[in-house]
């Protein structure tokens, strides 16, 4: 496949690095010096998917660098709030058939690419796997929470041709699977994201140390019991009967498969960057209100991340 990578950070580098170690051909667009080392030097991948060193990738910071060829697969893992504009510029070069897949933190991505690209060639990606750039073309993968999981979010590409997208995947290297109901998956990702990286961001430690207190365990509780709330107001069929389910997962398995693990919300922080918040929690705030319900937690996460971008200098 020709594949354009869209918002090459630690995640995105990792997804098209691996498809370009397995034969295929990959452009990846992203933030210097990170473009520069990996054109350069090649592109060293670490950590939880093994040891690799990638050459051969292009890499640049502007679409307009990459030719007008006709890609089959758009990966997207900019931040939430950069998805409209990265479509913008990047489905020109989607062939006609091609995918856009959604490899990113949030709810509403999916929908964006619905509405500027269409159904058929939506691909909502559940990602469980975090990465961090450890230097200029060097991408640690400091856990590996759960596989890949892809879908078509309308139901309108059929599943043989998801479950070859997510074979590419597992070849590459990437545990991956596909499946009908991807939309749950999405909320479940949701719940996870909701509860650790706001903690995580303002306490600075790991998701480890969140499981490990009582009242960050306490906090997560409540954020569990809002997101459910807004879940069932909105009919969305979710992957736990109730939010003493989940709390078990995430508790019991979730959190210590991902402990060592720090938010990218808290690198956000420390760099001085926006971030993902009104993807996360401030989007379960909204979607509450429109539905009448209170969502306190959520909102007060929310408003502390905000003061937090805009009161404390960065790397405090």
């Amino acid at each position: 496949m020709q594949v354009l990578v869209m918002g090459a950070g630690a995640i995105g580098s990792v997804a098209g690095g691996l498809l370009s170690r397995a034969g295929h051909r990959v452009s990846l667009v992203g933030r210097e010096p990170h473009m520069s080392a990996v054109r350069q030097q090649g592109l060293t991948i670490s950590g939880a998917l093994g040891q690799y060193h990638i050459a051969g990738l292009a890499a640049c910071t502007q679409v307009g660098e990459l030719s007008g060829a006709s890609h089959d697969l758009l990966l997207l893992s900019t931040k939430a709030y950069d998805t409209e504009s990265a479509l913008v510029q990047a489905l020109p070069l989607l062939g006609r058939d091609g995918l856009v897949v959604s490899l990113q933190n949030g709810i509403g991505n999916v929908e964006t690419i619905v509405s500027q690209a269409g159904d058929g060639r939506a691909v909502g990606g559940r990602v469980m796997y975090g990465a961090e750039i450890t230097a200029p073309g060097k991408v640690h993968v400091t856990t590996l929470g759960g596989e890949l999981v892809l879908g078509s979010p309308g139901r309108s590409i059929p599943l043989a041709r998801i479950e070859a997208l997510a074979g590419a995947f597992r070849d590459a290297g990437l545990p991956a699977c596909a499946s009908e109901n991807i939309t749950a998956f999405l909320w479940g990702k949701l719940f996870y994201n909701c509860c650790l990286n706001p903690l995580s961001a303002m306490l600075g430690v790991p998701y480890g140390k969140l499981g490990e207190n009582e009242s960050t365990r306490a906090i997560m509780s409540e954020v569990i019991r809002e997101v459910f709330d807004v879940a069932r107001g909105l009919g969305q069929t979710l992957l736990w009967a109730t939010p003493e389910e989940y709390e078990g997962v995430l508790f019991e398995d979730l959190i210590p498969r991902t402990a060592a693990h720090f938010a990218s919300m808290y690198s956000d922080l420390r760099h001085g960057k926006r971030t993902e918040i009104d993807a996360l929690n401030g989007a379960v705030w909204r979607l509450a209100r429109q539905q009448g319900l209170l969502t306190p937690t959520n909102a007060c996460l929310t408003l502390m991340i905000k003061a937090r971008e805009k009161l404390v200098a960065p790397g405090l």
